[in-house]
């Protein structure tokens, strides 16, 4: 009857990891990613390997560390423990080889990157840009009424009345990226009043919003449809064909995510402080304005303009490893043997040249061919998107746009996945200035 009675009390101070999660409002991964970073502690049944949680330290740290914005409530575990810093580099220095996070939203593991373990060569042309949204947000592939309420909510979005004042104070002949940007404070000026928390609902309404601001001042053709119908819409002369969307919806999905960048760091860094998702993206949308890590469109845009008004191959090219070192749209630190996201995008450019003509491709396969007898160098995402956004009939400076607001869905899902499960992202830096001196 005793070893009864104990057993029982045993039972009621336990509980096992759902029930834990449960009890904090988390799920299950926060909940071990707490017991990790020593928050939390613990047990093992004394038979058997399921994990167990003690009640009182459950409530204890229910009470402790409620969430608020990303912001931890009324006391914190030493900063060692909230605090994201960055991992050494590499043996190499390579600044490549910093790990500053952990992830679900995607992997590149031996030259293959795989949106929530599914290879992206599986996604382009299976799934659609609204699928892979809602898989990166959620997790887990989405149901069809999912997909459809998303198509609805971009195909029926209009830009609220201060996103559009802000858009006609930038003017038609703003760069397209500028206007994206300048979209995102004004989308967010009527929510930061109520200090309303990240949501879903608002990643779809950013996600409606970005296409319209492309638009320049006239309505977009009404195709019905989700993003890539949205985007034909504002960015061709005239309604998109069938089989244009199709392409487009393709190009948006291989845009979609791509592990860690430059753009996906500002992102989490902004969101780890705890501002809202508006912001996340607006950063995003801010670090493309840097010609290094936004401007290959704009510059592979440029080299073919040059070509076209007769200059030689080699003379362009030349020029542009003076100013940049490597040719636009050639070359990738992640992928050293090639981007597999370009020879996606480089059989949707032989696709669309069937329709529209080859001397755009044509001249894509010249400077690939040159480009890799002159440098040993495979391209990147950046230069098969470009060739496909100008062979579909977008003017000079959609391709950039176009890889921001496919981008977005990643942004988004590593914001959302940052409030989650928040740590302040604080990394450090060496100090390499003179010694400590004294002012006297």
């Amino acid at each position: 009857m005793l070893a009864m009675a104990t057993r029982e009390a045993d039972r009621l101070r336990m509980l096992t990891a759902d029930e834990a999660a449960a009890q904090l409002g988390v799920k299950l991964g926060t909940l071990y990613a707490y017991v990790s970073r020593g928050w939390l502690r613990s047990y093992r049944r004394r038979v058997g390997r399921q994990a167990l949680y003690r009640r009182d330290e459950i409530l204890a740290l229910r009470d402790l560390a409620t969430a608020e914005r990303g912001r931890r409530g009324r006391s914190l575990p030493d900063a060692s423990s909230w605090v994201t810093v960055a991992q050494p580099p590499s043996a190499d220095g390579s600044a490549y080889g910093v790990i500053v996070a952990e992830s679900a939203v995607s992997s590149i593991i031996e030259g293959r990157i795989a949106y929530r373990g599914y290879p992206i060569e599986e996604l382009v042309g299976r799934a659609s840009f609204e699928e892979i949204c809602l898989l990166l947000w959620n997790g887990e592939r989405p149901s069809a009424s999912a997909v459809a309420a998303l198509r609805q909510v971009i195909a029926r979005a209009e830009a609220p009345d201060k996103v559009a004042a802000a858009l006609r104070a930038v003017g038609d002949e703003a760069p397209p990226l500028l206007r994206l940007a300048v979209a995102m404070p004004a989308l967010a000026a009527r929510e930061r009043q109520r200090q309303a928390r990240p949501t879903l609902e608002q990643g779809t309404r950013i996600m409606g919003v970005l296409p319209l601001a492309l638009a320049r001042g006239r309505a977009p053709y009404a195709n019905g449809g989700g993003m890539a119908a949205r985007l034909a819409g504002v960015g061709l002369r005239a309604p998109g064909a069938e089989w244009e969307i199709a392409s487009l919806d393709r190009i948006l999905v291989a845009c979609a995510e791509h592990e860690l960048n430059a753009s996906t760091f500002a992102a989490r860094v902004v969101a780890s402080t705890g501002a809202d998702l508006y912001a996340s993206v607006l950063a995003a949308l801010c670090s493309l304005s840097g010609p290094i890590h936004g401007g290959a469109c704009d510059r592979i845009e440029q080299m073919f303009a040059q070509l076209d008004a007769g200059m030689h191959l080699d003379e362009c090219l030349a020029g542009f490893s003076v100013k940049w070192r490597l040719p636009p749209g050639f070359g990738h630190a992640i992928y050293p043997a090639g981007d597999p996201r370009a020879v996606l995008l480089k059989k949707e450019a032989a696709e669309i040249a069937r329709r529209r003509g080859r001397r755009l491709f044509e001249s894509a396969l010249r400077v690939e061919e040159t480009v890799w007898r002159r440098e040993r160098l495979r391209p990147n995402l950046d230069f098969y998107l470009t060739v496909c956004a100008r062979m579909l009939g977008f003017p000079r400076g959609l391709p950039a746009a176009i890889f921001a607001i496919g981008r977005s869905a990643g942004w988004i899902a590593h914001s959302l996945e940052q409030y989650a499960d928040n740590r302040l992202i604080r990394p450090r830096m060496r100090y390499r200035g003179v010694p400590i001196r004294h002012w006297s």
